[in-house]
């Protein structure tokens, strides 16, 4: 994914309906898509104040054909993961590994009452974001040093978090456009109705079922269905929860596009103590390859540098010593770039072979 933040150049009329989210300087949100412009907005796009988020998708998704797909399906997501460099490539492999173990054992009949093809004919979206949230739990738990059972059961209940949405009308998980509370309150019983089938209809470990009803619990107490907070919620539902909401950031969604990855990344950081568990944030942040030092980046704007600081705060914007002009040309006099103050800037390609 190629992506970039710019200042937006166009014309627009006061009262006419945003075509994009519109962002200050600082990354924060103006105005929404779809919301009427305002004279003080169309006066800071005329002083080249207001950004956009521009990108552009290179992988498409394989055509998904139902029953014994799971396999391919969890290497096709691999190989986007291994395609962006964010996740530590032994990590992504050691997943792959439990996840087709539980695939295969979905298939012989031994997990009883349960067939991940259900969910597939139902809702494809779901279907490739259960597997996708699966693959990234269990690359937290084996940084959090979890054994091969209990890695198991928790890709076991990542698989099956969105099962209660076989409960819920399609039309409503699939509406483009905003959902009305009534909608949303549907949505929001989906963990408990996924408790309910899966503790009346299986024999699944009770901490996979708790799991299923607490994904969307948070850390501060602000969660569904229960308002659980901190170590009230178990463990596994605290990764799936993460895992949860970082692919759908980063997923098209029927309402929405998708975000860059370390845009995501980003909003999965600032809600540590908040949505997310400090120690799960702290287990997530340690899978990534997050511009590892002196790793050479491709920017927006065709100058190639060395990234020379990761700031613990904005880990996803790092500062650049530009080694390389847009012309190819070597840089004589120093070039410093500090993303975090640019937000015109960003990371186009990352090499992490370089030394």
């Amino acid at each position: 994914m190629n992506f970039q933040i710019r200042p937006l150049q166009t014309s627009t009329l006061v009262g006419q309906a945003s075509e994009q989210d519109l962002f200050d300087a600082n990354g924060r949100l103006l105005l929404e898509k779809g919301k009427q412009i305002l004279p003080e907005i169309q006066d800071a796009i005329r002083k080249n104040e207001v950004y956009i988020v521009t990108y552009n998708r290179t992988l498409n998704r394989p055509r998904m054909f139902l029953e014994k797909d799971h396999h391919q399906l969890l290497n096709w997501i691999k190989r986007r993961y291994d395609e962006i460099n964010l996740i530590h490539k032994d990590y992504l492999s050691k997943a792959n590994v439990i996840l087709n173990r539980v695939f295969i054992e979905m298939e012989n009949g031994s997990i009883s009452f349960v067939n991940l093809s259900s969910l597939e004919t139902y809702d494809q979206l779901t279907y490739i974001h259960s597997i996708d949230v699966a693959l990234l739990a269990v690359v937290i738990g084996i940084q959090m040093g979890y054994a091969q059972e209990a890695l198991y059961n928790l890709a076991l209940a990542a698989l099956l978090h969105d099962w209660g949405k076989l409960s819920v009308p399609s039309e409503i998980l699939n509406k483009p456009s905003g959902l009305t509370l009534s909608e949303f309150g549907q949505i929001k019983q989906h963990p408990i109705y996924g408790e309910r089938m899966l503790r009346l209809g299986s024999k699944l470990p009770a901490e996979v079922v708790k799991v299923v009803r607490q994904h969307h619990e948070r850390w501060d107490g602000k969660g569904y269905p229960d308002g659980l907070k901190g170590e009230n919620i178990h463990c596994n539902a605290q990764i799936v929860a993460l895992a949860d909401v970082f692919d759908a950031l980063t997923e098209d969604r029927p309402y929405r596009r998708a975000l860059p990855p370390y845009h995501a990344l980003e909003i999965i950081f600032s809600g540590i103590n908040k949505s997310f568990s400090p120690d799960v944030v702290s287990a997530f942040r340690n899978c990534l390859d997050i511009y590892p030092e002196n790793s050479t980046v491709t920017l927006n704007t065709g100058e190639i540098g060395i990234v020379i600081a990761v700031s613990l705060e904005m880990p996803t914007r790092p500062t650049i010593r530009v080694v390389y002009n847009q012309q190819g040309n070597v840089v004589n006099e120093e070039k410093i770039l500090d993303l975090r103050k640019d937000l015109t800037l960003s990371v186009k390609a990352i090499n992490f072979n370089s030394t």
